[in-house]
């Protein structure tokens, strides 16, 4: 860090405490700055937590949270606890002190995360029912281009915490009703994880972004890679070599890819797969092609 950096990061830290600036200085070279946008839910919320702060425990000054809480995540979780774990520049609250700042704040970030998604707060980005400051911040950053990663956990009826408080009875049609809104906004641009997966999607994503080099995704797509880039068709299968739960999607990274592709160049990857962007640009630039099973 050079001393002119090293002055900034000191001047934005003073200013920060004083005035809880709403604008801060421009960061260093690498720098990176994550809206964690917060909703209602619970189940996966603990784990998804300490998968953020892990990542800023790594990251350090280099890694930047603003959090903004929706008004039933504010009542649920305590922002204060999120704040100090996260080492948050700053805590916006629906209702509170976030009229005008979440907008500002979203312009300063290279990415969002949310690390618990809500059935509403899915149902509604589905439906572009931008009533809320939580839909409305991910619709905002879905159309500036922005990643955005949610922990699916909470909005996801086949998940263990829907079983473990006993809501997987539902009839098919409103199962399948929930799942269509999950496939909806990840169509829109969603990357939809598990919470336990969070950390390492993240890092994969601020790594992507900071290689100046890399090309839009949409450039480099061959015709064998499908459409959507972040998912696959819904079924899994057993893949050797690569860990499989049944009740959850499996998120291959870059790290997964040397045991999925064979001598010929085909990575096999299980249908339902969320591939991260990091690991598609991999199978693209060594020119493989993708076999679903």
């Amino acid at each position: 860090m050079t001393g002119e950096e090293l002055v900034n990061r000191i001047v934005e830290e003073v200013l920060r405490r004083l005035n809880r600036v709403q604008v801060p200085v421009s960061p260093p070279p690498g720098h990176r700055r994550i809206l964690v946008v917060v909703t209602g839910g619970t189940i996966g919320a603990r784990v998804a937590l300490e998968e953020l702060a892990c990542l800023k425990k790594e990251r350090g000054v280099g890694l930047e949270y603003f959090i903004l809480f929706s008004r039933s995540a504010a009542a649920i979780h305590d922002p204060e606890k999120w704040g100090r774990e996260l080492q948050a520049v700053d805590v916006l609250i629906e209702g509170k002190n976030s009229r005008g700042r979440s907008t500002e704040v979203l312009k300063l970030c290279d990415l969002v995360v949310v690390p618990v998604l809500t059935r509403a707060t899915a149902a509604r980005l589905a439906s572009l029912l931008l009533d809320s400051a939580a839909a409305e911040v991910l619709a905002d950053a879905l159309m500036r281009g922005l990643p955005v990663i949610a922990a699916g956990d909470a909005a996801d009826p086949a998940s263990e915490g829907f079983a473990r408080l006993g809501m997987n009875r539902g009839r098919p049609p409103l199962v399948q009703a929930m799942k269509d809104n999950l496939e909806k906004i990840a169509g829109y641009g969603v990357t939809l994880v598990p919470a336990r997966e969070l950390g390492s999607v993240v890092a994969e994503m601020i790594g992507r972004r900071a290689d100046p080099g890399t090309a839009p995704q949409l450039l480099l797509r061959s015709k064998n890679v499908p459409e959507s880039p972040y998912q696959l068709p819904a079924v899994l299968s057993s893949v050797p070599a690569v860990e499989q739960r049944s009740d959850r999607r499996m998120v291959i990274t870059r790290t997964e890819l040397d045991a999925l592709v064979n001598n010929k160049g085909v990575v096999r990857i299980p249908r339902g797969a969320l591939v991260t962007p990091l690991a598609w640009d991999i199978i693209r630039g060594a020119g493989w092609q993708v076999e679903e099973v």
